[in-house]
């Protein structure tokens, strides 16, 4: 018994005839590029008054509670006018900066590990440096390694 005879040339006509279709057609979506995105300013969310005491130097304690808040306000000619240090001013004299650096730093019970200074943005480079040979000088003190993050002070910020 004989089946019927299906030709084979042409469905294989059509089929490469398909693919060159649809492989010339091909249109690769176009690769996603830059998007905006808005994130939370750097600044703490909880009061440290509210963070329990025994829990201070627990590394578990939040990153905004273990972040030495720094402020750092310029005059018009960039120099160096006001540092705030933890909500306390040390004016612009580096030996008050230093002593509250290592109070906050040297401090066992002390849960800052790390700093966030804002900086004026009139501020010199030069000015700026000696307040981060301070903070380095302190951290080694205290024998942590120096954690330093920077955000540009806004005139409505507070300090």
């Amino acid at each position: 018994m004989e089946g019927p005879d299906v030709p084979v040339a042409p469905m294989l006509d059509m089929a490469f005839q398909l693919l060159t279709f649809f492989v010339l057609t091909y249109r690769a979506a176009p690769v996603e590029g830059q998007f905006v995105m808005n994130l939370l300013p750097p600044q703490p969310a909880t009061a440290m008054a509210a963070a329990p005491a025994d829990a201070a130097a627990s590394n578990e304690l939040p990153a905004t509670l273990r972040t030495l808040p720094v402020v750092l306000r310029a005059d018009d000619a960039g120099r160096l006018v006001q540092v705030n240090v933890a909500d306390v001013d040390v004016s612009n004299d580096p030996a008050a900066l230093q002593e509250e650096l290592d109070r906050h730093l040297q401090d066992p019970d002390s849960p800052f590990d790390q700093t966030l200074i804002k900086v004026d943005p009139n501020l010199r480079y030069a000015e700026l440096m000696t307040v981060i040979d301070a903070f380095t000088n302190a951290f080694i003190k205290a024998k942590k390694e120096p954690k330093l993050s920077f955000d540009e002070l806004r005139g409505d910020e507070g300090g």
